[in-house]
This record gives structure tokens, sequence and C-alpha cells, in this order.
């Protein structure tokens, strides 16, 4: 208690006793006399120390708690938080107009934002026999309305599909969807009410913050590290704000290519159930695995059931497919199901009676082993390209999966300046900004290989190699 004596109560002030007091509390903390995640005195001993009411002392660190200058922990007291005003400013997400346009009409031009994959390898033939075998089977009943959790023997067969990630579910947790993106907003239409907070990853998936915004979310954002997010940082923010969903992607994160460590997957569901949040796992890109390790989905480990996991088949199949599910605890199952009948009834009964039949029929595994070795071959390309164009001039992450690369600039070239001397040459990037919901920090850019030929590879990792000397020689 001894430092607490330097605290002067002035009752004679026109500043109110609790302002004082937070503002003695405030110096002491920035001299570093109470350092991070130490212990302020029990209510009754610091009202006793500086004689003043126990309402007076309550009101302070209540007002330096709405201030995140401390937390509180129930039945064990109030700490001083270990994130300083800039951190909090930093990782806040103010929503910014994003300024950087690109002409996706230049002429034979080297798409590197393109996150399709090439029609050639769509299952055409598969899928016309599918959807022919329903209409024959069914005729115009192939089209009615169904249940609007999806259709039954399909949710059926993505349980069993399920197994083989090690990940357990019953049909009547299992939502059928159109797309990933619906997910997202389904999500944050029946579950987040005005003013929730939630984490993501940064940078993250620009429209699935779209969607949290939209109906009100605060994002904060967490930095992310080689193996995942940075923890120690998390914990720090979650001793601050109680969120209600934290957002990640488990494998080749969107845009970083950055798969997180088992140690780091089973401390994230430690947190969840101590901190008494659920996570949105959105699977967009986990069939692209290129390494020998097996694939364990959060959703795997998850045995305290506080995973939203969101499967899209965009990727693997076809992107105007629009289908993907969602596994999903059963607190969530009426407010998902009536977000759902109010978003668009049902996903499309004729599509998912097709998809069923395909997966009878063809199974999971033999077009996504088609998909995967194009995947490898096309990442080994890009990684052949970038090692030979950039490797003196920038830094790049090797995911072993996924669809593109995340490149960083050497300073002090900007993204968007890349970007635009890169149209400039014919070779269409996408630039940091574009993962950013407010400030851009990091001077990267994401290089997509999975719809480009050798050629276009090799012109394209060249040209961006040529921009980077240009703007740097030209650079003050």
């Amino acid at each position: 208690m001894e430092a607490f004596y330097s605290i002067v109560i002035d009752k004679k002030s026109q500043t109110p006793l609790y302002q004082q007091l937070a503002q003695g509390l405030c110096r002491l903390i920035e001299e570093g006399v109470l350092p991070a995640n130490s212990k302020l005195p029990p209510i009754r001993r610091m009202a006793a120390q500086l004689h003043i009411n126990t309402v007076t002392v309550v009101t302070a660190y209540k007002y330096l708690e709405q201030k995140k200058v401390v937390y509180s922990l129930v039945g064990s007291g109030t700490y001083v938080s270990a994130l300083s005003s800039e951190q909090l400013q930093r990782h806040m997400t103010f929503p910014k107009q994003k300024q950087w346009q690109r002409d996706t009409a230049i002429k034979d031009a080297v798409n590197f934002a393109d996150t399709s994959m090439p029609q050639t390898l769509f299952p055409i033939e598969q899928f016309k026999e599918a959807f022919d075998a329903v209409l024959d089977k069914e005729g115009g009943n192939a089209f009615c309305h169904l249940d609007s959790m999806g259709y039954f023997p399909l949710r059926q067969i993505l349980c069993q599909y399920l197994k083989q990630y090690k990940i357990q579910a019953n049909e009547e947790a299992i939502q059928i969807i159109s797309g990933a993106q619906q997910g997202i907003d389904i999500i944050a239409k029946a579950l987040l009410n005005y003013g929730d907070v939630i984490f993501t990853e940064r940078p993250t998936f620009y429209g699935a913050c779209g969607s949290f915004l939209y109906r009100g979310g605060n994002i904060i954002s967490i930095d992310m590290e080689q193996d995942g997010m940075n923890m120690a940082e998390l914990e720090d923010f979650l001793k601050l704000y109680r969120p209600k969903f934290l957002y990640m992607m488990a494998y080749f994160q969107t845009p970083t290519g950055i798969s997180y460590s088992m140690e780091k997957k089973r401390r994230l569901l430690e947190l969840a159930e101590k901190y008494h949040f659920y996570i949105i796992e959105d699977d967009n890109l986990y069939d692209f695995y290129y390494a020998k390790e097996t694939i364990v989905p959060l959703k795997a480990l998850d045995y305290k059931n506080r995973v939203i996991y969101i499967k899209s088949f965009s990727k693997i199949w076809t992107p105007g497919l629009r289908m993907g599910f969602m596994l999903f605890p059963k607190k969530f199952l009426e407010s998902i199901q009536r977000a759902k009948y109010t978003t668009d009834i049902a996903t499309s009964g004729f599509l998912q009676k097709g998809v069923a039949y395909y997966l009878q029929k063809y199974g999971w595994q033999t077009h996504s082993r088609i998909m995967r070795q194009y995947g490898k071959e096309q990442y080994h390309m890009a990684v052949s390209a970038a090692k030979k164009h950039l490797q003196q001039k920038a830094s790049f992450f090797l995911p072993e999966g996924g669809i593109s690369l995340w490149v960083t600039l050497p300073e002090p070239l900007k993204a968007e300046d890349l970007c635009q001397e890169a149209l400039k040459k014919g070779v269409i990037v996408a630039p940091a900004s574009q993962y950013y919901i407010g400030e851009c920090e990091k001077e990267a850019i994401r290089i997509c290989f999975c719809n480009v030929t050798q050629m276009q590879m090799e012109r394209g990792m060249k040209a961006i190699g040529e921009c980077i000397d240009k703007l740097l020689k030209n650079s003050p």
C-alpha cells in the first residue's frame, strides 16, 4: 500500500473524488509503479487508506475499467491492464472506405487476384449425371422446398464426411447454407446483438468482418504469428473485452496462408472456455493441403462444444454452386433455424439433392485428390517463380497449402503503389489493405496462384520483381 500514499484526495476540489482517485492510479500506472497485471488494493482497504467512501473507490475502479486501464476478475479483484492506450487504439476497428481499385478487364492480364479454380477442373459430367438422375427420379418434386435445415440424406452424408477429420456430428446440428458467406451472415443475424464484441485475426477476410459490422458488432483484431494468433496478446485483450465470438481459419488463413500449431489450437479452446466465448471456424481451404501432416480442424478438438464450424464447397467443386454447411452447438439451433428461414427459407432443394446423389456415387475423395494435386503443382510452380524473381527483393511465407503466397515488401515501399505499377505491366495483384478493416499496417501483397498458367506465372512474378526494383530506385 506504500505506493498509494502519494495519491492525494482533495475533498474541497470541484473535481469528483472518484476522478481524483482514478487520475492518481493512472499516474502510478504511467510511472511504472503499478506494473501490468498487478492487483489494485481491495475496495475497503483503499477507502480506509485514503479516508473516502467505498462507493467512491468502486466508481473509480469502474471508471478505469470502462477506459480499459484495468480489468476485473470475478471473485479475485481488479488488475492493471497489460495494454497501453496506443495498443488498444491500434487493434480496434474503425471501418474506412477502401481506395484501391483494379481494372480486371485488362487484355491478357496475369490475374494474381483471382481466387477461383479453372473451369476445366469442375466435375461437369458427374454433376450433369447427378442432376439428370434427380429429375428422372423425382420430376417436378425435385424443385419443391425442403426443410430449412437442409436435405436430410445430404446431412447424413456430411456427418460421415466429417468423421475423416475426427469430427463427430449428428444431422440435427448441421445446417445447409448457400455458401460460407451466408453462414457467417446467419451467425451474425441470429446471435449478435448491437455492440457485441467479435475478435478476428489481423489481417483477415473482409467479407466476414463486413457481416459483423453490418449487424452492429465491434471488432477487435489480434496480430498473427507464424503459427497462429499471438496468444499472449489475445489473452490480454480477453481480460479487457469479453467477446461473444472469435472468427478464425485454422489452416491456410486468408490472406496470410498461416496454419495454427496444435499447441495454439488447444490453447485457443482453453481460452474460449475460460472467458466464455464461441469460435467461428471458417474452413474454406482445408482441402488444399500439400504436406504430409494430417489436417486437424479446431472442431475436431472441441470437446466443450465451443466451435461453430463452417465448410464451403466453392473451391473444391464449383464457385457457382453456392453451397456449404454449418456445424454448431445445440444451444444455437432455434436461433440459427429462424435466421436461415428469414434469409432465404432454404438452400435450393434441387441443388442439395444433386449434391447428395453425387456424393453417394462418387464420394468426396476422388475429386478432392484431383483438386489437391492441381493445387500442389500450382503451389510449387509459384514458390519456384517467387524464389527466382523475388527472393532478394521481398520476403514470403511458405504455407504448404492453400491458393496464395503472402509477400511482405521491403521498406519504404507501399503495397498499393506496387499494385498500381504492376497494373501498367498487365499484372493484377491484391494489396494488404484489402484485408484490413481499419488502418493497414503491413505493406504486403497477396499472390493467388490457382488460376494462372506457368507462362503467366513467370511473366507476372518477373514483372512484380521489376516493379519493386523501379519503386525502390525512385524512392526518396
